[in-house]
């Protein structure tokens, strides 16, 4: 009898065992689309993905009429930088308004704003009275949109899904935004020869009006707003900013998203037109193949990021992803043929979204739900940056050459991760 009970006591615990190793391993499997499994998810995720189209589309479109209509390399720069303008304020109102109100009537709203301004720009480009200024009008106006949208829509990726698929949730939806950059350049490029530039200013329209569509029927819970509700618009502000500088690894998570957009992506989208014209046999096809493969890049990046789940060191992670976007950079600065460029973009693209989804990740899983749109709409004060590094580099490129400003801001960007990463020790030991 005594016998039988240890027998039975042994199998339990083989069975117990094997039980916990059957658990390790599906922890440690890939899980790419875990976040799916939330029905408000992934309607979020469609709603990104259809505004992830009309922007690449009308992005790769302001950047031809700048420079088909003035033929300078810091105009083309300036126009599209102008677009980071606007989070300096816009942003900073947009994280409040997320903590204080329901963010998907928001959402809802700033869509509808996007929707209405592509519909109104199109018309005027069909008409042909469009002037450099309108062109510098239209970026500033959208870029305020889209101040408002983004912490609005990385708010409620982190209330649509448990805290544990946070990363991949975060991941997927940058996902979203690549996938459209792959095929939205190079779609953009063949309208604007078959029918004309208006044409795609009106698919803008449409797919942001079906996204208000699809943001309706969500049902995101977010934390009571009721407490900064009945606070000041300022005091409110003041909160998350506080927050962040007090807490040093926020406060070095932000630091380091406003690298990229000044010295790597300003660079980068400002100037591929330029060095398609400097470099390229076909400017105008070998534009759409580049912002294709960076996209195609960012897409392995992010569906990477999304495939760890519960890794470990994610500090460590973000920096060396970041000094490899730097250093791809740095190597485009070399490249002379579409293909070879195609082959560094592509690189280049992976570390960047690689890079820039696990910073996003650490933030909110760091930042409590109260705080996030504020301290979210901190972190994307980056993109105020892209006007200063476009100018930034349209003036280098005018004065000593395409291949200097990408070898310029490479390097720059470099230096800068490498300072971070050795002040700020927390990112390296503690996740």
């Amino acid at each position: 009898m005594w016998g039988f009970l240890d027998l039975t006591e042994q199998e339990t615990s083989a069975r117990r065992g094997l039980r916990e190793r059957l658990s390790y391993r599906g922890m440690t499997q890939l899980r790419t689309f875990a976040s799916f499994r939330y029905p408000n998810y992934r309607l979020l995720w469609a709603s990104t993905l259809m505004a992830s189209a009309g922007n690449w589309v009308q992005q790769v479109t302001i950047g031809w009429l700048t420079f088909h209509l003035t033929q300078d390399a810091l105009a083309t720069g300036s126009v599209l930088g102008l677009r980071g303008v606007p989070f300096l304020v816009a942003g900073p109102l947009g994280g409040v308004l997320a903590d204080r109100m329901d963010r998907r009537k928001l959402l809802m709203a700033t869509q509808i704003y996007l929707a209405a301004l592509g519909a109104v720009f199109a018309l005027l480009v069909w008409s042909d009275q469009l002037a450099v200024w309108h062109l510098y009008a239209f970026t500033f106006l959208f870029g305020a949109g889209w101040a408002m949208n983004n912490p609005l829509r990385q708010a409620m990726v982190a209330n649509s899904v448990d805290r544990e698929h946070m990363m991949n949730a975060i991941a997927l939806n940058s996902a979203a935004f690549q996938i459209t950059r792959i095929i939205g350049p190079a779609i953009g490029g063949v309208l604007i020869a078959l029918v004309g530039p208006s044409t795609n200013f009106i698919i803008q329209a449409v797919a942001f009006t079906l996204v208000a569509v699809l943001v309706w029927p969500l049902r995101i819970p977010q934390e009571d707003y009721s407490r900064s509700a009945r606070q000041s618009f300022l005091t409110n502000f003041r909160e998350g900013v506080a927050y962040a500088v007090r807490t040093p690894v926020i406060l070095a998570l932000i630091l380091l998203g406003m690298i990229p957009s000044l010295f790597l992506m300003s660079f980068v989208f400002g100037l591929l037109r330029v060095f398609g014209a400097a470099v390229l046999e076909n400017p105008d096809r070998g534009l759409g193949f580049l912002l294709s493969a960076f996209g195609v890049g960012a897409l392995i990046g992010t569906v990477s990021l999304a495939s760890l789940g519960s890794a470990r060191r994610k500090g460590l992670m973000l920096l060396a992803a970041a000094m490899g976007a730097a250093l791809s950079t740095m190597l485009f600065a070399t490249t002379s043929t579409l293909w070879s460029a195609m082959a560094v973009i592509t690189v280049m693209g992976a570390m960047h979204m690689f890079y820039m989804a696990t910073n996003n990740t650490l933030i909110q899983t760091i930042v409590p739900d109260t705080l996030r749109g504020r301290v979210l709409s901190l972190f994307m004060l980056d993109f105020a940056l892209t006007s200063l590094g476009a100018a930034m580099a349209g003036g280098i490129v005018r004065e000593f050459g395409i291949s200097a400003g990408f070898l310029f801001g490479g390097s720059c960007a470099l230096v800068l991760f490498i300072v971070v990463g050795v002040v700020f020790k927390e990112l390296r030991g503690r996740f």
